[in-house]
This record gives structure tokens, sequence and C-alpha cells, in this order.
């Protein structure tokens, strides 16, 4: 007999990715997947760079009803670290789709940063 855990679905988090310590050069882009989410209402996390350089990332997330677009909402946060210390940024998202897929498209130069994010059920 399946536990209850494995019959009700969407009623915890579920952690997406995580990534500690990971580095992208200068030009880079890192590609976090897509993933299904029409059962979560909301995306929480956390993202920390250390950047060489003064602007340090910008981390993305796009929003679709089907898999692989068209992306009805596209978002941006960059994260501004300096050229010595750490800066981050909490991750709390509503999701109005059924498939997101979150990335970081841009660094200024070598930028290592930690990441995690989870979907979240109804609050």
């Amino acid at each position: 007999m399946p536990r209850t855990f494995e019959i009700i679905t969407g009623v915890g988090r579920r952690p997406f990715f995580s990534r500690v310590t990971s580095q992208v050069t200068q030009g880079g882009s890192v590609d976090f997947g897509q993933f299904e989410t029409d059962r979560y209402s909301r995306f929480s996390g956390y993202i920390i760079a250390s950047s060489v350089g003064n602007t340090g990332l910008t981390f993305r997330h796009r929003i679709a009803i089907q898999s692989g677009g068209p992306w009805q909402m596209t978002s941006t946060t960059v994260i501004t670290s300096g050229a010595t210390a750490f800066s981050g940024t909490i991750i709390d998202l509503i999701n109005y789709g059924r498939f997101a897929i979150f990335d970081i498209i841009a660094v200024d130069s070598t930028t290592q940063y930690t990441v995690h994010l989870a979907g979240e059920p109804m609050r």
C-alpha cells in the first residue's frame, strides 16, 4: 500500500535545484533546466554571488503553459556583489504557469555562486 506522501503530491516543498560554490566565467551562462511546476503556487530560495567584477550575475526565470514555450512571463534579477564581497537575494516568486525554466544568462566576470530553489504549495 502506498504511503500518504506518495499519494498526495504538491503538498510539500520540492527542491528543483541546488548548487553550492559553483562558478561561471564571463560570457558564460548556466541552464538549471525546465520543470513541471503546475502543482506549486510559488518558487522560493536564494542566490548568492561573489564576482571579480562589479555586476555579478543575472538570474532569469520564464513561465509557460506548455513545455518549451512560448513564454508568458520572463523576469530577471541582477545580483550585484562588488569586487570582494558576497551579495545575495531571497527568491520568492509567484507561479503563473505549468512549466518554468531557470537560468543564469549573464555575468560580467568570473563569478562564484550558490543557489537553491524549491517549489512550494499553497501557503
